[in-house]
């Protein structure tokens, strides 16, 4: 990647590296045989899986903001996109090539903090959530304005209002600290902290509603929704009760949508309009270039037309000219003017033609005038030296 200065980072088609090499080695595998059926010595070769690949992300982080949030379904690739980016992050200041697209930048980070995942340290008899805040504030008390921070479902693992009161201190703090931040959440509350906070910015995992299945694309600006009834349907959960949980859903939030819904459609419509705008900004900058190609042509035009009309007006007979009708290869000269009539007599091969002035290009090079035949003189006397001696 390129690195800057600026604590920018834009990685284009950012792939996690051990999830590259998982896919590629499970492609190259060759498929194994099926167990024997009823004895038979040749059992069928298993049907080769679907080759699986990794989706690549877009990340963009330290240009309008420092801090991501990043929201939406269990297995939808919030964890990979975050171990992603510091992967890659330390990979770069390591010297090695990255798994992502030309035009990837990175900085120099001067620490990259994570607390991912929810193992609970038995040794220490301390819960998750015990776990999870102890090694925060360990991040927290080490972390510059030169840093990444890497934080899993923040506000986890207790009371969900706590939690999102606890999460909001939080990235109130990373703001203050200047690091650069990506932190995923299920907590609705914390779904809308970049709307009150212009240095953060959402982010969501794509899900498919109609296949019920995440696409592990990663979408700035959005916000995800954690869609815990179409995942636990796919995963087979009993249809009635996936039934009254929606019932129990719908009685919790009633029939108005919740704040950071409206709040995201009111966002995505101004993205629209701004994306709309930019467009007609495009458009019009291509319409004002085409304009101004048009202008520049039709100047240099005039000006050639200009210069044509001056030396034309001061085409004298014996001029070589060209009419274009005639061909632009075949000049010929003129023979004769009459300015009152505004036609010339024009020599083109051996015809003559009456030609309009006004069609008349000139070359400015007149035809040298003949020769004046030599008038015959008296004889020179004669030289002494003409005469042979007798």
């Amino acid at each position: 990647p390129d690195f800057n200065e600026q604590g920018q980072i834009a990685l284009r088609g950012a792939r996690h590296p051990l999830l590259e090499a998982l896919f590629r080695s499970e492609a190259a595998r060759p498929p194994e045989p099926l167990e024997p059926i009823n004895g038979e010595a040749s059992p069928p070769a298993s049907t080769p899986r679907e080759p699986r690949h990794v989706v690549p992300i877009d990340v963009h982080l330290g240009f309008r903001s420092n801090l991501l949030i990043v929201t939406g379904p269990n297995t939808g690739g919030k964890t990979v996109a975050l171990k992603t980016v510091g992967l890659l992050a330390i990979m770069a200041q390591c010297g090695l090539h990255i798994p992502a697209h030309q035009g990837s930048q990175l900085p120099i980070f001067d620490e990259v903090l994570a607390d991912i995942g929810d193992e609970q340290s038995l040794e220490q008899s301390l819960s998750t959530f015990s776990s999870h805040i102890r090694r925060v504030a360990e991040i927290l008390g080490k972390a510059t304005d030169k840093s990444l921070v890497l934080l899993d479902e923040l506000g986890a693992g207790t009371d969900p209002n706590e939690g999102a009161a606890l999460g909001r201190a939080i990235l109130d703090e990373l703001d203050s600290i200047g690091c650069r931040a990506i932190v995923t959440t299920h907590i609705g509350d914390l779904k809308t902290y970049a709307f009150g906070n212009p240095r953060a910015e959402n982010a969501a995992v794509e899900f498919d509603h109609e296949t019920l299945r995440p696409l592990y694309r990663l979408r700035i600006g959005d916000i995800g929704r954690s869609n815990a009834l179409q995942i636990a349907r796919r995963l087979n959960l009993p249809e009635h009760l996936i039934t009254r949980a929606g019932r129990y859903l719908e009685q919790s939030q009633g029939q108005a949508l919740p704040e950071w819904e409206i709040l995201q459609k009111l966002r995505k419509e101004a993205e629209d309009a701004r994306q709309a705008a930019l467009a007609a900004q495009a458009e019009a900058e291509r319409t004002r270039a085409a304009l101004n190609q048009r202008l520049a042509d039709l100047q240099r035009q005039a000006e050639h037309d200009a210069r044509i009309a001056e030396a034309r007006a001061r085409i004298q007979p014996g001029d070589r000219v060209v009419v274009p009708r005639f061909g632009y290869d075949r000049p010929g000269r003129v023979v004769k003017l009459d300015p009152r009539k505004s036609m010339a007599v024009v020599a083109i091969g051996q015809m003559k033609w009456d030609v309009p002035i006004a069609e008349l290009i000139p070359q400015l090079v007149r035809e040298p005038e003949a020769p004046a035949p030599a008038t015959k003189g008296r004889a020179a006397p004669p030289r002494l030296e003409d005469f042979d001696e007798e």
